[in-house]
């Protein structure tokens, strides 16, 4: 599988906010629609601070 986790990062603090990420969407600027594997969504108002394909892990910093 390459689902993703996508975690927020607040204070070098990261909070998991969805597991299985299979998309995630620009919606607007710096808004982004996170689809999961089984149909659940979430947008998120942030920017993109961290990718990495290796460990299945997109870090997103709040705006």
């Amino acid at each position: 599988m390459c689902e993703s986790n996508v975690y927020l990062s607040k204070d070098s603090v990261e909070e998991l906010i969805m597991e299985n990420v299979a998309a995630i969407t620009p919606i607007d600027e710096n808004t982004f629609l996170l689809k999961g594997l089984l149909g659940e969504s979430m947008e998120v108002k942030a920017i993109i601070k961290d990718i990495n394909l290796m460990s299945h892990k997109i870090i997103l910093k709040p705006i």
